[in-house]
């Protein structure tokens, strides 16, 4: 057996995932298609809840000269109101995916997990005892257990037959692009760099529009819910001119030609296939992304932290001579144990959003609550 657990997807739930199962002393493979450091469409926003869960993110945002943000505006759908969310804290921060992740990957190398990146995979053999994975080239790596985090468009979930695809309605499709901003453009479009702009229902659309602050560039993007063709790119065109009417950016400075990226939002709620044959999804493979905001890095690392709880009891109960539980028994306990940690900040509030929205731009409590259920998960 090369390996105790393969991990395919080196994003931050798979890099994370690694990183966890190394330190506990397992033999870990870390497998990417791509090399790093490499291009992510990703606002960047990563969740001041998971710098204070996880310190290798924390240490990872220092690294990167991550953007910290104290200060949330709303933008109501027409862009006429805006309203404020403040505090004397950091709220998150603002990442480079590309440089960002790849820091994430030379933890988990650090930690003792062998990074085989460039390498496709190609093809998923489950077996009663072990797994094996074929990659590009004819390789084959064979380990006990199997990890799928290779994002939204997971191979792993189609080769196996945990998903084929996920259904249209459960992803949030988005048009996003950086920006380089001058020191003097960033501090005045969006405070000094420490707030970020958010549209909820912008232009009518089941999603929000956002522009977020990095240290010399800003992310701005438009996420909606199963759009008509070509809504999106109306959308996105819109909220660029609408911001920079506004002084928040710059005009005639490249935000043509964005990139597209799907998200699923609050997929993982209504998915029931995260545990198959030996293997376990995690991350946007999973869709563990917020419903509400469709951050993912926070759930996507929590819920590889969950998982290696269970592939670490499940390779225990495989070396077991005892009868008694089995490996396949033990990963199953993932299905539960995620659902009692991480429900609640993936679903949608249990509110009337619509009805409230209104509000948030003439009480400032609504607003507050907005902010919180937005920012951290919690209900409104």
């Amino acid at each position: 057996m090369d390996f105790d657990v393969i991990v395919v997807g080196a994003g931050p739930a798979g890099a994370a995932a690694a990183r966890f199962l190394a330190d506990a002393g397992a033999r870990v493979a870390l497998v990417d298609a791509a090399r790093f450091p490499r291009a992510k469409p990703c606002a960047g926003w990563l969740n001041a809840r998971a710098v204070e869960q996880f310190p290798f993110l924390d240490a990872a945002r220092r690294r990167v000269a991550a953007a910290p943000f104290r200060r949330l505006i709303f933008h109501s759908p027409d862009l006429a109101q805006t309203a404020r969310f403040s505090s004397r804290s950091h709220l998150g921060y603002i990442v480079r995916r590309d440089r960002f992740d790849a820091q994430l990957v030379r933890a988990a190398k650090a930690a003792g997990a062998v990074c085989l990146l460039g390498r496709r995979v190609e093809a998923v053999e489950c077996g009663e005892r072990s797994v094996t994975v074929v990659l590009a080239r004819g390789r084959r790596v064979v380990g006990r257990i199997l990890v799928g985090a290779d994002g939204v468009h997971s191979t792993v979930a189609r080769l196996t037959g945990l998903r084929p695809r996920w259904a249209d309605d459960q992803l949030v499709q988005c048009l996003t692009k950086d920006v380089r901003l001058t020191p003097r453009e960033r501090a005045d479009g969006f405070g000094g760099g420490g707030e970020i702009h958010v549209a909820f229902g912008f232009g009518g659309a089941s999603g929000y529009a956002w522009a977020f602050p990095g240290k010399d560039y800003a992310s701005v993007g438009v996420g909606a819910r199963s759009p008509k063709p070509g809504a999106l790119a109306d959308l996105y065109r819109r909220w660029v001119a609408g911001m920079q009417e506004r002084g928040h950016l710059p005009a005639g400075r490249g935000l043509d030609s964005p990139v597209g990226a799907a998200v699923p939002a609050g997929s993982a709620i209504e998915f029931e296939n995260h545990v198959g044959k030996r293997t376990l999804l995690v991350g946007d493979a999973g869709g563990f992304a917020s419903a509400a905001s469709g951050e993912g890095i926070y759930p996507g690392v929590r819920s590889a932290a969950i998982a290696s709880q269970s592939i670490l009891a499940a390779l225990a109960a495989d070396t077991s001579k005892t009868r008694g539980v089995t490996c396949q028994d033990t990963l199953m306990t993932f299905r539960t144990l995620w659902r009692q940690d991480l429900a609640s900040y993936l679903q949608m509030p249990n509110v009337n959003v619509a009805f409230l929205l209104p509000l948030v731009f003439s009480n400032q409590e609504i607003a507050d609550r907005f902010a919180r259920a937005f920012l951290f998960g919690e209900n409104l």
